[in-house]
């Protein structure tokens, strides 16, 4: 194609026709440029294609991973909210002269729910991989990059709650280690199966105790903070699931 061209010009001098072969020349070099637009223009194209289809296929991968974080989070929230309960009674109940009528096994039963410590595992291997690669920032929507970073401000302070809660936790399980019987707490699980403990012990007497009250505070303190963390946790894993739907 090229030497067709090339022939062309050459005729067009060797018989003079210096005006033609000028506008030739000039028509050669737009359709050059013609074509050359076009190819850059497809490959743009294809750029953006690809582009497209790889952040569709991070959407659905994050879509999956929040999705699962939904379901782990609604179950510890069960958890929490059980506790919260046992902990809210345990509380009201402490006082100079407490009226409990329950057996010792059901007063044991309370307490055991009283010092559980659900903790949220959840997933952040994607969106942690998009920070340290640099693609969050190319993400489409503003909004859901507004939200991811929402997400992580709200995921570290749910790890510092839930320190707090834990150390919290131990302080009560200490308690009723130093005080009572673990072995009796612990009968209603299916770790313990060898019955309840034959040596002597009271746990009514900790509705009485100024320490158990202190003790139980502070849990009780911690555990709120965290179902409403655990709350607005929640809220955003929603929105981010509903921002990262995309077609079948």
């Amino acid at each position: 194609m090229i030497k067709f061209f090339r022939k062309i010009r050459q005729n067009l001098l060797l018989e003079g026709k210096t005006g033609k072969y000028l506008k030739y020349a000039i028509g050669e070099i737009i359709l050059v440029v013609i074509g050359f637009l076009i190819a850059l223009s497809i490959n743009n194209w294809n750029e953006e294609r690809k582009e497209l289809a790889s952040e569709s296929k991070v959407l659905k991968t994050l879509n999956a991973e929040f999705y699962q974080n939904s379901i782990t989070l609604d179950s510890v929230l069960l958890e929490l909210n059980r506790m919260e309960q046992s902990l809210s009674f345990v509380f009201l109940n402490i006082q100079p002269n407490p009226n409990l009528d329950f057996s010792p096994k059901q007063l044991d039963s309370i307490l055991r729910n009283s010092f559980s410590d659900p903790y949220w595992t959840r997933s952040e291997y994607t969106l942690r991989n998009l920070e340290s690669s640099g693609k969050l920032s190319t993400l489409t929507s503003e909004e859901l990059k507004s939200k991811l970073y929402e997400w992580s401000l709200v995921a570290t302070d749910i790890t510092d709650k839930d320190s707090d809660a834990t150390k919290g936790f131990n302080n009560l399980l200490n308690f009723y280690r130093e005080n009572g019987s673990l072995r009796n707490l612990d009968e209603g699980g299916w770790i313990i199966s060898e019955g309840r403990s034959s040596l002597e012990y009271d746990h009514f007497k900790f509705f009485t105790d100024i320490v158990f009250e202190n003790i139980i505070d502070d849990c009780l303190v911690y555990t709120r903070q965290r179902i409403l963390r655990y709350k607005k946790a929640k809220i955003i894993i929603d929105q981010v699931i509903a921002l990262t739907q995309t077609e079948k």
